[in-house]
């Protein structure tokens, strides 16, 4: 093959994972970051304008669902790796691979355009105050979910002398010793941030509006996520087809479940009733209802407007007084990068939410249909799945789709997908906030899966192919559907994409150890 050039924006998880899968295509990558280390959102920074996790951040997938699918987690790690630990495994992913060498850190990617004759892509990059543009066939942006913050404007803030800031740039929990703070949201960043501000803060107050799912990461005496099995998932996305209000019923319904198994809820807190896990994330966290009932954490009505220079009033009339706001209001996908174009769609009514927020022409969340054979983005993606995982499932498909390998429907096609995908979402959020970058479940995984060329969804499921799997390999074809859903199946069988010969024994070892862990 003719040597490609592709230039991919983010050596996070993502990132990596793409630079990874082209390598092994055959594609010329360079990797661009302007942090000063591989690990994205997992590598701590200072930098009150780049989100990165903080040192007491715990992963909410377990090492059993969340690595990359040819380079397990060592088993002296916890089920739950810590924020340091992950990013020590997304080192050790480049170093074992030899990415490292194809990815230059410190520099900041400027903009993204095409050349004047629409044949390639001009990427220009700064690094040391020196800015460089280079020309490539292919760009992969992979800069992450979390890169622009929402920020809410109040009425009334510029009276207060206190700090308004988004969770992007909290830090340390320590800077806030001895204040009043209130933290506005009520997803994953709100219930971490508030617990993490325990034994420094003088009081927390969790200020919100709506309920929220509340689960934590060991149920039935197990990480959640072993729970979840590849033969039900085949069930699951079966009835997403053809029953979708059975299914998101039977959803909502089991984790509902799980939750009130694991906790015990106040009605004072208002966490219920929550909306559908169709559209909200669940809020993973083990610590937040302790706490809550301790009462280091207070559950506070949503903010209304700022009275003074350290007060604030709530939607219920209470007056509260704070030093400090953290703003845990989400992130809106960026495009921005890409200086002229945009796959925003502009047309009237093509909004979703009661937020109205734009929704992005991408074929499976994914490819632009202009061009979709030259740009891939790998960040308007949400699912609730181990991230790690997910993003090297895409890469395989990248890969396989720039290669030559596998075949994308025309233009015409894709957008008519697009169109239907987008009255999905706008279904969501008919009465309700929704995150555009949702992906449908079921037939997102296949595309993918067709497109890697991994043989999942033929051998892993009950048509002809499934039940040849099973006939010959009985103890794996059981345990791959009804054990543990590693990621490692993605790279057990034959297909367009590497396999690795390591598969079969990763399998049977994850398998094994939660056996002997958590009796699964």
């Amino acid at each position: 093959m003719e040597k490609i050039d592709v230039a991919v924006i983010g050596a996070g998880p993502s990132g990596l994972a793409v630079l990874k899968n082209l390598k092994e295509e055959g594609f010329n990558v360079i990797v661009y970051d302007k942090r000063d280390s591989v690990g994205g959102v997992w590598s701590y920074s200072e930098d009150p304008q780049t989100t990165s996790t903080v040192p007491a951040t715990i992963s909410n997938v377990s090492k059993f669902g969340n690595s990359y699918t040819d380079f397990p987690i060592p088993d002296n790690l916890p089920a739950h790796l810590t924020a340091l630990q992950t990013c020590d495994y997304i080192k050790s992913y480049a170093s074992h691979f030899n990415l490292n060498q194809h990815v230059q850190l410190n520099t900041s990617v400027k903009w993204i355009k095409r050349n004047a004759n629409d044949t390639k892509w001009q990427v220009c990059t700064s690094a040391s105050g020196k800015e460089e543009i280079k020309d490539f066939d292919k760009v992969a942006i992979c800069s992450g979910l979390s890169t622009e913050p929402i920020i809410p404007k109040f009425e009334g803030e510029d009276m207060f002398k206190g700090e308004i800031m988004h969770v992007q740039n909290f830090k340390r929990p320590s800077d806030f010793k001895d204040k009043r703070v209130l933290v506005l949201g009520m997803g994953n960043s709100a219930a971490d941030t508030s617990t993490q501000l325990i034994g420094h803060a003088k009081d927390i107050y969790l200020s919100h509006r709506g309920g929220a799912k509340i689960l934590s990461r060991i149920v039935d005496g197990a990480p959640l996520d072993l729970v979840i099995t590849r033969q039900k998932n085949v069930v699951k996305f079966a009835l997403d087809r053809y029953l979708p209000s059975l299914s998101r019923f039977l959803f909502d319904w089991t984790i509902e479940r799980y939750s009130k198994q694991s906790f015990k809820l106040d009605p004072s807190w208002r966490l219920s009733p929550a909306p559908s896990l169709a559209n909200h994330q669940p809020v993973i966290s083990d610590h937040l209802v302790d706490s809550l009932w301790a009462k280091k954490v207070n559950s506070v009505q949503g903010l209304r407007r700022f009275i003074g220079e350290d007060k604030v009033e709530l939607t219920d009339g209470t007056v509260l007084e704070v030093d400090a706001v953290i703003l845990c209001t989400g992130y809106e996908p960026d495009f921005s990068i890409t200086t002229d174009f945009s796959p925003l769609d502009s047309g009237e009514g093509k909004t979703a939410g009661i937020n109205e927020t734009p929704l992005a022409r991408l074929y499976h969340n994914i490819f632009p249909p202009r061009y979709a054979h030259s740009l891939a983005y790998l960040n308007y993606i949400a699912v609730t799945d181990g991230a790690i995982t997910i993003s090297d499932l895409a890469a395989m498909a990248i890969a396989q789709i720039w290669k030559g390998g596998y075949t994308l429907p025309s233009p015409e096609v894709m957008n008519a997908e697009i169109d239907k995908h987008h009255e999905w979402v706008r279904g969501l959020g008919k009465e309700d906030s929704v995150y555009t970058g949702i992906v449908h479940p079921g037939p997102w995984y296949a595309f993918l899966n067709s497109a890697a060329g991994t043989g999942v969804d033929e051998k892993l499921g009950y048509g002809l192919e499934g039940w040849k799997f099973w006939m010959k390999e009985k103890k794996l074809s059981g345990l791959m559907m009804r054990g543990v859903m590693t990621p490692f199946m993605y790279r057990f069988f034959d297909g367009r994409r590497k396999r690795w010969d390591g598969a079969r024994e990763a399998i049977l070892h994850a398998n094994e150890l939660a056996n002997e862990q958590y009796g699964k």
